[in-house]
């Protein structure tokens, strides 16, 4: 039987890149949803094995829904990380030069991220936002005039040339997305050949405060400090139940097998009024549309 995996849909999003990137295909039947909520429901519901969830872009910072389903969601985890470098393109519905376009459809993150070459290079198109990129490739398709700013995986969903290409520049643009599903077993070096391994995973948790005081946070990251533990990032978000009540996403460097990790986790679970290990995985860098048409992954060194 397939694992099912459940993407945010429509076909032609990143996060459908992502997926049919990682996945060979032979295993697993990929299923778009439309809400990121959906796809935590459905692994909740056991209506999928694993759904992929976008975390954080590079440029426009973290997805909050996600952070705050994790969360709420105690029975699900984090079993992977995919790390995608978001690549713009410039479709049209036959090649044309640019300056003879005269309107521009896509989301309004995908125009943000090319707004430097649309201005240099194409000043004269209008810019009309869209709900998503793949609806953007969808219009003009159908319209068969104008250009839609998305992936190379559109071109080959909607039949669209590709007329430019680079369009985000020399920024660092990629998108994080973690692979959740509800199982609980967390990632052991010694399933992996090479000693190397653990430093290639990212332990994540999720904490509140027992009380709100001034220096609560410097205890609590005092414990990762003193052991020198890497921390890769650190976010608050209100926990919806009291006004001024947060919560801390925190990854961490490490796999949950390390001795300075383990100790550092059990003190801070000691001072928090809420604890929870999200998962403790690999992170998996994905290849650029450039480097390869949907190739094999590599793992991060």
């Amino acid at each position: 039987m397939k694992k099912k995996c459940a993407y945010l849909g429509p076909p032609g999003t990143f996060s459908e890149l992502a997926v049919i990137n990682y996945c060979t295909g032979k295993d697993e039947e990929i299923i778009p949803y439309d809400s990121i909520r959906e796809l935590v429901e459905a692994v909740n519901k056991n209506e999928v094995d694993i759904a992929l969830l976008p975390l954080e872009n590079s440029l426009e910072g973290s997805v909050n829904i996600s952070l705050d389903l994790l969360f709420e969601n105690e029975g699900v985890e984090i079993l992977k990380e995919l790390v995608l470098p978001i690549e713009h393109f410039l479709l049209t519905p036959e090649k044309k030069s640019i300056t003879e376009i005269k309107t521009v459809y896509s989301h309004p993150q995908a125009i943000a991220q090319s707004e430097k070459f649309l201005s240099s290079k194409m000043p004269q198109a209008k810019l009309l936002s869209t709900e998503s990129t793949a609806a953007a490739a969808k219009k003009v398709a159908e319209d068969k005039k104008g250009a839609a700013i998305g992936s190379f995986r559109l071109a080959e969903i909607y039949d669209l040339e590709i007329t430019a290409s680079n369009l985000e520049g020399e920024l660092p643009n990629t998108t994080r997305f973690v692979i959740i599903g509800r199982s609980k077993k967390f990632v052991s070096s010694q399933n992996n050949t090479d000693a190397g391994q653990k430093k290639r995973c990212k332990t994540s948790i999720i904490c509140t405060p027992k009380k709100n005081r001034a220096g609560v946070l410097h205890d609590i990251l005092g414990e990762f400090a003193r052991r020198e533990i890497d921390l890769s990032r650190i976010e608050s978000r209100p926990t919806r139940k009291k006004l001024g009540e947060y919560m801390f996403y925190i990854d961490l460097a490490g796999n949950l097998e390390d001795k300075n990790l383990k100790k550092s986790l059990k003190e801070v679970e000691k001072k928090s009024g809420y604890f929870r290990i999200l998962g403790s995985y690999q992170v998996v860098k994905l290849l650029s549309q450039k480097e390869k048409k949907l190739k094999k992954t590599e793992v991060l060194q």
